[in-house]
């Protein structure tokens, strides 16, 4: 990498003598990442100066992210294991880090931020930032997968300069399993937008919703919002379902969220003959990947999330935002962001009884309910408003480049 003098507002490049901002490059493996989790953090950066490319392989939401303005770099990036796939990305990773002279790189999701690191290490980029969107390892993983995912968080910390958390209890993890000291971690909550989410402005969105959907105003819609994965939980949702339905037999039930196509778990068709079983008939709407999640969360009476790993769900907090009492599992990121009895309900993850008693508990004491989603909603706008998550992420930022970038 050529040497350079770094100041705040640009730099002076040592050989060519001209004046440029600091390069970023945001890198993840799909784009479904880049634009559901990682675009405002590049239109945020962007205003503050900085010059930001976003590194992903392209899919459905390719040209959604150019039309909002993002500098999008093609980078295929295999989400499996497999190390002849891996040798190509590492290839065009290091011809891409090379063309566009990046200072800055910062890493998401779990092959992506490996791979990233290591190559931006051995290229010489000057700052290598990493954020782990919730740990891959979990309490549901056996001994041995979990001790390979902990070396592999491991061998990654030692190629970036800082880690981003969006947990304290990943924070805590990170410090428990050797993986990154705490003078190198900084916890930047996830966030929504608490200007978009307004319970009292998407009254008549969600009304309309039910319409389409064929659901009556006045009976109770649980929804939950998700990948279609094994570990995200519509199994236990949907044969919690069938029990909600022997107490509840009015209750709908949506299902927000479809496979991507790297998607390594293929439980689509699992998911299909569970919804299409008799006792679910016209009571289960499997609706994919949508453009009007907040809209649907407002048609909703209450939040599930039965995942099995999660790092802080941003799910739970747009169904906070919007005032939603929300059942979730007992697990790392969903108890940070769900206070038991005081914002929702917490239940064993793997458990569809359990869950069942939670939604019917809440359904059957509509004023627990309402006072569990106010107090989600105090609890959204007090920590989770996205301004603060991004402005926490440029405060790094901005004392990493002067100690980074000189």
């Amino acid at each position: 990498m050529v040497a350079r003098v770094v100041r705040m507002d640009g730099y002076q490049d040592s050989q060519q003598g001209d004046r440029r901002a600091p390069r970023v490059l945001i890198l993840c493996a799909v784009d479904f990442t880049a634009r559901r989790f990682l675009a405002p953090l590049a239109r945020y950066l962007a205003d503050r100066g900085l010059d930001v490319r976003v590194a992903c392989a392209p899919g459905p939401d390719w040209e959604a992210l150019q039309a909002e303005g993002l500098r999008m770099v093609r980078l295929p990036i295999a989400r499996s294991w497999n190390v002849v796939s891996h040798l190509l990305t590492i290839w065009r990773l290091r011809a891409c880090l090379k063309k566009h002279q990046v200072d800055i790189l910062h890493v998401h999701t779990p092959v992506a931020g490996l791979l990233g690191r290591l190559v931006g290490r051995w290229v010489g980029v000057p700052l290598i930032l990493y954020t782990a969107h919730g740990f891959y390892f979990h309490d549901r993983m056996g001994a041995w997968s979990r001790r390979f995912h902990v070396l592999l968080e491991r061998l990654g910390a030692r190629f970036h300069d800082h880690l981003f958390l969006v947990s304290e209890e990943d924070a805590k993890a990170a410090e428990k399993y050797g993986i990154e000291r705490p003078a190198r971690t900084t916890v930047v909550r996830n966030g929504v937008s608490s200007q978009q989410l307004v319970p009292e402005v998407l009254v008549h969105a969600g009304l309309d919703r039910r319409a389409e959907l064929g659901i009556p105003p006045e009976v109770p819609v649980v929804t939950m919002v998700g990948r279609l994965t094994r570990e995200k939980g519509q199994v236990e949702f949907l044969r919690a379902a069938r029990r909600i339905l022997q107490r509840i037999p009015e209750a709908h039930f949506l299902v927000v969220g479809g496979t991507l196509a790297s998607e390594r778990d293929r439980i689509r068709r699992r998911i299909e003959r569970m919804a299409a079983d008799p006792r679910l008939a016209g009571h289960v709407h499997l609706l994919g990947f949508r453009e009007d999640v907040p809209e649907l969360l407002a048609a909703s009476t209450l939040f599930v999330l039965p995942s099995w790993r999660e790092g802080l769900p941003v799910s739970v907090l747009e169904a906070m935002m919007l005032g939603l009492p929300v059942v979730a599992t007992n697990i790392r990121g969903c108890r940070e962001a769900v206070v038991d009895g005081s914002t929702g309900l917490l239940v064993e993850p793997g458990s569809s009884e359990d869950l069942a008693g939670a939604v019917v508990y809440l359904l059957e004491h509509r004023e627990i309910a309402r006072r569990l989603g106010s107090g989600g909603r105090r609890r959204a706008l007090e920590l989770y408003d996205i301004a603060s998550h991004l402005e926490s992420q440029w405060n790094v930022y901005r004392r990493l480049i002067g100690e980074h970038l000189r």
